[in-house]
């Protein structure tokens, strides 16, 4: 594994991973994101949908080259509160609520004041015996932040309708095995790969764009704003891929942990040109780097969006494999991490 610094590339991953960004709150992770891109000899714009794009200027017969990974995160927005201080939600993003009951998650109020709470449902102790399990609709769970009343959640915790809540996970590198668990790999994994190949990037005859865009997560609102002005030759779409190499995943996964960088070919809202997928087969080959390609039978990215800008762009998702995507938990390798970023750097100046 080559990686530029681990002790920054963990600590850089950490920051990102931990930091809270909802669909359309992503504030505080693009203020991270935009202190690490500064400096860099490349032009930093934001637009008004909260899209960061920096860029590096090439020479004028060049080709122009976009690398975007969105900064958003599945979460959750408060929907209503009860009269017992209950919290009601509704998704920012696609969950499974199998996974939410018992799950601490953090409110954060319009004053940016964090208040821990629990996602709950009715105890067993009261479920009447021989009633179906069922998978439980979001509708029918709730948040306790520990207040009594509908005043304390507005009166003391600073709680109103509309502020949003994001799951609360550890931190952990497993230095065994350059394994990484946190919150958000989708799509936390992918900022910071790109900041790392824009790190490694020398200027040349390609004009290079690193966008980091807004609230994927609920049907690529911020690429579809990119698109109207950024129309580059190629777009390299970086995601937190999900891996199936699980018990409970297919007989023959095609995204594994430590397999290398992912390469989509296919998913149902996009199909990979094949001369992009050719550059990155040679890129792997030159340099010995170790690729694992898939094709996926659900979801969507912003390469969606992207392949229609302009005249229309060349475009094809890459990744990290990231496991249990759309949940409060997730790991990732740094092997994968790092072979993503040589990848990228050697499209970058290809």
């Amino acid at each position: 594994m080559i990686l530029m610094d681990k002790d920054y590339s963990i600590s850089l991953i950490e920051r990102l991973s931990q930091a809270p960004g909802p669909s359309g709150f992503e504030d505080e992770v693009r203020s991270i994101i935009r202190k690490e891109m500064e400096g860099l000899g490349c032009t930093i714009e934001e637009d008004n949908i909260g899209n960061l794009v920096c860029t590096f200027r090439g020479e004028p017969d060049g080709k122009t080259i976009l690398f975007a990974a969105h900064m958003d995160e599945v979460g959750f927005m408060v929907s209503d509160i009860l009269e017992t201080g209950y919290l009601r939600l509704i998704n920012l993003g696609g969950w499974s609520t199998l996974t939410l009951p018992s799950s601490p998650v953090e409110v954060i109020n319009s004053r940016g004041e964090k208040h821990y709470g629990v996602i709950g449902q009715i105890s067993p102790h009261f479920i009447k015996k021989g009633t179906p399990v069922t998978v439980p609709e979001l509708s029918d769970l709730f948040v306790d932040i520990g207040a009594a009343s509908a005043e304390e959640v507005k009166d003391v915790f600073g709680i109103r309708i509309g502020d949003i809540a994001v799951p609360v996970a550890p931190f952990k590198y497993v230095p065994e095995t350059d394994r990484i668990f946190s919150k958000a790999f989708d799509d936390r994994i992918g900022c910071a790969v790109l900041i790392e190949t824009a790190k490694r990037f020398s200027k040349g005859k390609n004009t290079c764009i690193f966008a980091f865009t807004t609230q994927e997560e609920v049907g690529e609102r911020g690429s579809s704003v990119l698109k109207n002005y950024v129309h580059p030759d190629y777009s390299v779409i970086v995601e937190g891929a999900p891996a199936d190499d699980m018990p409970s995943g297919p007989a023959h996964p095609l995204t594994c942990q430590g397999k290398g960088a992912h390469i989509r070919l296919f998913d149902p809202t996009h199909i990979a040109g094949r001369e992009i997928i050719d550059k990155l087969r040679r890129i792997a080959s030159r340099d010995g780097i170790v690729i694992q390609e898939a094709i996926r039978t659900g979801g969507g990215t912003d390469a969606v969006t992207m392949s229609r800008a302009g005249r229309g762009s060349k475009a094809i998702v890459t990744g990290v494999a990231t496991r249990y995507a759309h949940s409060h938990n997730s790991s990732i390798s740094l092997f994968d991490y790092s072979e993503l970023i040589r990848l990228l750097s050697g499209f970058a100046a290809y």
